[in-house]
């Protein structure tokens, strides 16, 4: 495989294999600087099947048109996959009839709530899970299909939507009997283009949970459920009491870089929130870092994105937020360095600005003046610059 060609089949990886936003992509940058710094391209069935077509397509199309085309034509086999796959798993479910199918969905949170639940239930019962932030209706149905046993009293599944339908295709064939909707905000806005249809699609579980009592989410936008009062009246239904529900709360292991704090040592604590990030999640991380009153505090970040018309606004709100707290900013990349230079244009503190390839470490290095406390938020993947 040429270098030229394992770039493009990596961009379109990380575009999960949508052909719009993989063209959209080329149109807007520059192949030749798309690295693996961050991330590597995975050899999984699916790069695999392109790969061979491509080499057959290279004599008649330019790279770009023969993995368009090759994506293309195996998409019809994936289709075919994936309906035969959600019928069996559909089936399979028919020969469950006592199981316990909870569906947890909202804008962010979902995967640290369903952890926290899971952590919770499997104190007195067998859960399964879905793993990780795996929560497409194929993998959810690959789930079922293979890991499902009969002395598993619970399946609890992250569900995601990246379109309108999503969740409702996810409720139709898994049937759940509770539904969790952790928040209704600004993520995937470059799909969903508005809040109005963020909040309509995660809603389209309502209809699917027979006993309202069983369904749980905020009743206004940007605002996350109570998820230690959630998690409760959840657990309190299958007789795990309340002093149960906090013991296990409070063993509940952190997720790693989740607002994870890391102390090298007394003069040096990272505060890790590079998982992703949105505005609610940043101003808490924010919020956490002034708790270190008398530390340098620095923070590192490229900013937040999928947030279509709003990431320009958003991003500068944030960062005049950010400038009552912070000592030092280190503004990674170009995506958002607009926006945020903006918003600190009346900043009396210090502003560095580094490539997204670029060891912040090194950079920030003259800059220190123990104690100091950096906060890490958001770690954008290779293909933005």
């Amino acid at each position: 495989m040429t270098a030229n060609l394992k770039k493009y089949l990596y961009l379109l990886q990380l575009e999960e294999y949508d052909n719009q936003r993989f063209i959209s992509w080329i149109k807007k940058n520059d192949i030749d600087q798309l690295t693996e710094k961050k991330g590597k391209l995975k050899y999984t069935l699916k790069i695999i099947s392109i790969f061979p077509i491509v080499i057959l397509l290279s004599p008649f199309f330019k790279t770009t048109k023969s993995i368009i085309v090759a994506n293309n034509f195996l998409n019809i086999f994936r289709f075919i996959i994936k309906k035969t796959t959600i019928f069996l798993a559909k089936t399979k479910l028919l020969f469950f009839p006592k199981l316990h199918k909870i569906i947890i969905t909202g804008s962010y949170g979902k995967t640290t709530f369903k952890e926290k639940l899971t952590h919770v239930l499997s104190s007195k019962y067998l859960v399964l899970k879905t793993p990780d932030n795996l929560n497409t209706e194929i993998a959810i149905a690959k789930l079922i299909l293979f890991h499902l046993k009969q002395k598993h009293a619970f399946l609890i599944i992250e569900a995601g939507a990246y379109q309108p339908g999503d969740i409702r295709k996810i409720c139709q064939f898994v049937k759940p009997n509770i539904g969790i909707v952790t928040i209704i905000g600004w993520m995937h806005l470059e799909r969903f283009k508005n809040i109005n249809q963020i909040r309509k699609t995660k809603l389209e579980i309502i209809p699917f949970i027979k006993n309202k009592n069983n369904l749980f989410f905020p009743k206004n936008n940007h605002e996350f459920i109570n998820t230690v009062q959630t998690i409760n009246q959840i657990a309190n239904k299958f007789h795990v009491n309340h002093k149960e529900v906090n013991l296990r709360l409070k063993t509940f292991p952190k997720l790693k870089h989740r607002l994870t704090i890391d102390t090298k040592n007394p003069k040096l604590i990272i505060i890790d929130d590079t998982y992703n990030s949105n505005p609610l999640g940043f101003k808490k991380a924010l919020l956490k870092l002034k708790t270190f009153s008398k530390y340098q505090k620095i923070l590192v970040t490229p900013g937040m994105i999928e947030l279509g018309n709003k990431q320009y606004n958003l991003n500068k709100q944030i960062i005049k937020f950010a400038d009552k707290i912070v000592d030092i900013f280190i503004i990674v990349g170009k995506t958002n360095q607009k926006a945020m230079i903006d918003g600190l244009c009346n900043s009396q503190h210090k502003i560095l600005t580094i490539k997204s390839n670029q060891n912040w470490g090194q950079i920030l290095s003259p800059h220190l003046k123990p104690p100091t406390a950096i906060l890490l938020e958001n770690q954008l993947p290779d293909h933005y610059f």
